[in-house]
């Protein structure tokens, strides 16, 4: 069984803000053959304060199963975008000092089975400093993660159907479909779990 880790947009307020960045991310690695994989990395961010740009390039790094580094693979951004503001209640209208952009970057790596496979990961500092539920968000990083094993090479991780949107109205009814897709057809178990931290200011 596969696991993988995706940390999703957090919780955004509207409440005075300060200096942001990282709002959530996604990465995933898909199967092409011959021991190839596309690697895709989505980033969103703050585009409301005053952030720095997306990462041109951004290093995903690739580890052995006893955290020997592989090799880092830079990736510049191949597109980006402005989140839509969309809300989950026809009475309410978004607000309109919230602000969030995506990049998408992809690239193929050569990766031939190993035993115990590989762990990929991008980190950049920092959270987006609307968080309520992070003592330190301006001084907190994210990880976004990823495992290739080695028992079944031949393997491409899961990908959410779908993303929630971007503001949810407190007191009104919310459902959303949290199911994902996996192309092999793997069976997929689902936990929620503590995103990762990592990353410094001094060491973005």
């Amino acid at each position: 069984m596969k696991r993988f880790f995706i940390a999703l947009l957090v919780l955004l307020s509207t409440m005075e803000s300060f200096a942001t960045h990282i709002v959530g991310g996604e990465l995933y690695y898909t199967y092409l053959g011959n021991n190839q994989y596309e690697i895709r990395l989505t980033v969103y961010r703050d585009c409301f304060n005053g952030v720095p740009p997306f990462d041109d390039p951004a290093y995903v790094g690739i580890w052995d199963s006893n955290n020997n580094l592989i090799m880092e693979v830079p990736m510049s951004p191949n597109d980006s975008a402005t989140v839509p503001s969309i809300i989950n209640s026809a009475c309410m209208q978004p607000p309109t000092n919230i602000c969030v952009r995506v990049a998408n970057y992809y690239t193929i790596v050569t990766l031939p089975p190993i035993p115990g496979g590989y762990q990929l990961a991008y980190q950049r500092c920092c959270r987006n400093g609307t968080i309520q539920n992070l003592v330190s968000p301006l001084s907190t990083g994210a990880t976004f993660y990823a495992t290739i094993p080695g028992s079944a090479p031949i393997n491409s991780n899961p990908e959410f159907n779908a993303l929630p949107p971007a503001f949810i109205c407190n007191g009104y009814p919310f459902v959303f479909d949290h199911s994902a897709t996996d192309a092999d057809g793997d069976s997929l178990v689902y936990s929620i779990c503590d995103p990762y931290n990592g990353a410094t200011n001094g060491n973005a």
